[in-house]
């Protein structure tokens, strides 16, 4: 910042607290907003008293007072001094302006300074910058501070600094949260879109990166079992905040409105289907965003009935095969078992198993290999159905209720496939292909004694016929004849799987 005494924000603090004030500073500079920090504002020789005292009075738009426990322990301090100029300039304040902004560094008190007309600093709102909410209070007092300073930036500038700032856990929810602010504002789409694909390049910069997922394997079975798996968790982590975005855009959302998030999952799969040399373990596991991508958009459409939404997600969609000879819709371009084709049953038990106990991953493999437990019968489906249910965990508080409709949404992405693979069949019938869709899990060992949802799709067909939800958005081409042949081949090996599992 120059000499010139401008707008800003100043923030005041004890030196202990300059670990977390770098991290405000770092949000700050991100969405592009100045402030006034004696560290990098005072140079040598200036009295700072009278620089300070300028700061606060001349050109601070906002005063933002830190605390924490190392503040309230001093019982001197150069903040205590910065903090008193600041009160007597709050009090010559019209009431009710915003200016002096509290920030809390730990769940500490914000200390009850006289305010003058009976108030105190703790009746004042204050930003909580630590904990789990960290982010989303971050995200607030962004936009808060932007709205004081008068700037004319977008909002999105908000939302990137602090989605940029956020760990991989808070990015999941902070970006669920905006998309919830946004989605449904026509003013605000262009910063979601722009948001989304911000997160959809995340993704892509790592499944085009060779070195990562076609390098080499190196030690003992078991480590690189390890390693597979941390790999697919990685790609999870990564692909997480997407999905949870995409969950409230399939519920809320309508097709025209989707393109980001049907890009999205469609340039993951195209991604995961361009032919790369290495590890074939490593690269197979290009198909995971893709697959999550796909199961969440299943889970969030069917559940709550927006088959038109379903249809421009996952049939829509198409990308060239491996070989750029035809194009192949993305719900049969990749399937569950896709990502997991290049390695073993270990893997995916592992990762099941880790999602299920919380363990790590080697810890996990022992039981199979040491300890001699049973393997699931999905093993894929059943880590799907973990690493999900905290994006659902607003839409489904139940687990019983969860994983009923998780059931119901791969059933319903099978018989799409199925429709796919039917049609494609009769276009081609002498050419030797797939004749089943490949989209099956944990729903086919549990119809025996959860309830069976594919005899429960096939009831909604047969009774309500050209009104069934799914043939009046168009999918199975609005045709009858097509959605019986799907869901009857569909049946069929749903139950051959299902026998297989007892």
């Amino acid at each position: 910042m120059s000499d010139e005494v401008g707008k800003h924000v100043f923030i005041s603090y004890v030196r202990e607290d300059s670990d977390q004030v770098d991290g405000l500073c770092a949000v700050l500079e991100a969405a592009q907003i100045p402030y006034w920090r004696d560290r990098k504002d005072l140079g040598p020789g200036d009295a700072w008293r009278a620089k300070i005292r300028a700061a606060i009075r001349d050109g601070s738009l906002v005063f933002l007072a830190c605390f924490s426990d190392n503040s309230r322990a001093k019982a001197r301090s150069y903040m205590n001094e910065e903090l008193t100029l600041a009160v007597e300039e709050f009090r010559q304040m019209p009431p009710g302006r915003v200016w002096l902004i509290p920030v809390r560094f730990d769940a500490g008190d914000v200390p009850g300074w006289d305010l003058g007309a009976g108030r105190v600093l703790s009746d004042l709102n204050y930003s909580d910058l630590f904990g789990r909410d960290h982010t989303a209070h971050a995200a607030r007092l962004v936009t808060t501070i932007n709205r004081l300073l008068g700037e004319k930036r977008p909002d999105l500038a908000t939302a990137l600094a602090a989605v940029e700032q956020a760990t991989s856990a808070d990015r999941a929810d902070l970006l669920k949260r905006l998309t919830k602010e946004m989605l449904l504002e026509p003013s605000r789409r262009i910063e979601l879109d722009d948001l989304v694909s911000q997160e959809v390049q995340r993704v892509l910069a790592v499944l085009k990166n060779a070195e990562r997922l076609a390098g080499q394997l190196d030690g003992t079975n078991e480590e690189q079992i390890v390693r597979i798996a941390e790999e697919a968790q990685d790609l999870w982590t990564l692909s997480e905040p997407f999905c949870a975005s995409l969950q409230v855009a399939c519920r809320w959302g309508a097709p025209e409105s989707l393109q980001p998030w049907t890009s999205g999952i469609r340039s993951f799969v195209a991604a995961a289907t361009r032919p790369e040399s290495g590890t074939s373990a490593l690269v197979e596991l290009r198909h995971l965003p893709g697959m999550v991508g796909i199961m969440t958009a299943a889970l969030a459409c069917a559940s709550s009935g927006n088959w038109a939404n379903l249809k421009s997600m996952v049939i829509d969609p198409s990308v060239r095969d491996r070989y750029g000879q035809k194009p192949t819709p993305i719900v049969e371009a990749t399937d569950p078992n896709k990502p997991f084709g290049g390695t073993t049953d270990y893997v995916t038990n592992t990762l099941a198993r880790a999602s299920a106990t919380g363990r790590d991953l080697g810890d996990s493999l022992k039981d199979f290999t040491e300890r001699r437990n049973g393997k699931y019968h999905t093993p894929v489906a059943e880590w799907l159905h973990h690493v999900l249910r905290p994006i659902f965990s607003d839409q489904w508080s139940d687990d019983d209720a969860y994983s009923s409709e998780f059931d119901r949404a791969e059933v319903v992405l099978g018989v799409l496939a199925q429709d796919v693979v039917n049609v494609r069949a009769a276009a081609n019938p002498q050419k030797p292909s797939w004749r089943h869709s490949r989209w099956y899990g944990r729903s086919t060992w549990r119809s025996e004694s959860h309830g069976n949802p594919i005899a429960d799709l096939a009831h909604e067909f047969d009774t309500q016929g050209a009104q069934w939800g799914p043939l009046a958005s168009g999918l199975f081409g609005g045709n009858e004849d097509r959605a019986r042949a799907a869901l009857e081949a569909y049946q069929t090996s749903f139950y051959k799987i299902a026998g297989q599992q007892f």
